[in-house]
């Protein structure tokens, strides 16, 4: 089993899920490079995932309670590139972008992208994926199936997502640390005539990737989920993969795309 990637099932003992249900959680920390030095925090965080999400499950959270409650646990462990710890912008500011769509009866998809100011990603996304379920109000205003950058930090406060306003609570020194030293990279780059982008391949750390969950629920019902920081010293309002429609989550199987255009198919 890779390290970096966790499995887990099941059997519900609550009395309030389906008699003898099963349900099932999978968890990574990431699909592109990954400090050795950060290995033991990587397995703690994906743990605490793991036993968020099998908390969820085993007092009959649905699917998607439980893929938001494993990707907040990656969102607040700062080794990993989304929420917390998350790599910089070219203005040295976080923007996160996170999706999770659901099988039957719901079948929705949700995603919010560049945000800066909602606590954790997953929740707004999962918001989103809520109030896209439900169809057209009653006035007939069809409600967004993805939104981004101030538009979807305004709207998730509108819809009580937790959020902190004060991006420098998502910078760590990890952080701080990597983007002095890949600007110095590309400024000493450009003086060599080099472009940007050439800069960054030399450096697959600066790729570091998106987190992601999938669980299934005691009724079937199937969830995945992912969260990501996007790439290093991306230009400001960039909209990764990690935000995009192109997966789905109908039964048997559930999968998702990575900042990098990497799948993650799980089951």
């Amino acid at each position: 089993m890779d390290p970096l990637n966790k499995t887990t099932t099941d059997e519900p003992s609550n009395e309030n899920v389906v008699s003898k249900g099963r349900c099932f959680v999978a968890v990574h920390a990431g699909a592109g490079y990954h400090s050795k030095k950060h290995g033991k925090e990587y397995r703690t965080a994906m743990k605490a995932a793991c036993a968020a999400a099998m908390h969820a499950l085993c007092n009959g959270k649905e699917a998607s309670d439980a893929v938001e409650a494993a990707i907040m646990e990656l969102e607040d462990a700062t080794a990993t590139n989304a929420g917390v710890g998350s790599n910089l912008n070219r203005l040295g500011l976080v923007e996160c972008d996170a999706s999770i769509m659901t099988s039957a009866p719901s079948d929705a998809f949700g995603a919010v992208g560049a945000v800066a100011d909602i606590r954790n990603p997953i929740q707004g996304a999962n918001a989103v994926r809520k109030a896209y379920a439900q169809g057209p109000d009653a006035s007939g205003l069809v409600p967004p199936m993805m939104l981004a950058g101030r538009g979807a930090d305004l709207w998730a406060r509108e819809q009580g997502v937790p959020m902190d306003p004060h991006n420098r609570f998502k910078i760590t020194e990890d952080a701080l640390a990597r983007y002095s030293a890949y600007m110095e990279r590309v400024e000493g780059a450009a003086e060599r005539d080099k472009t940007d982008a050439e800069a960054i391949r030399v450096d697959e750390a600066m790729l570091m990737d998106t987190v992601g969950a999938v669980c299934i629920d005691v009724r079937g019902g199937v969830a995945s989920g992912v969260s990501s920081g996007g790439i290093a010293l991306k230009i400001p309002g960039r909209i990764g993969e990690a935000s995009i429609n192109i997966g789905r989550a109908r039964n048997p199987l559930a999968f998702n795309c990575q900042a990098n255009s990497t799948c993650f198919v799980p089951i």
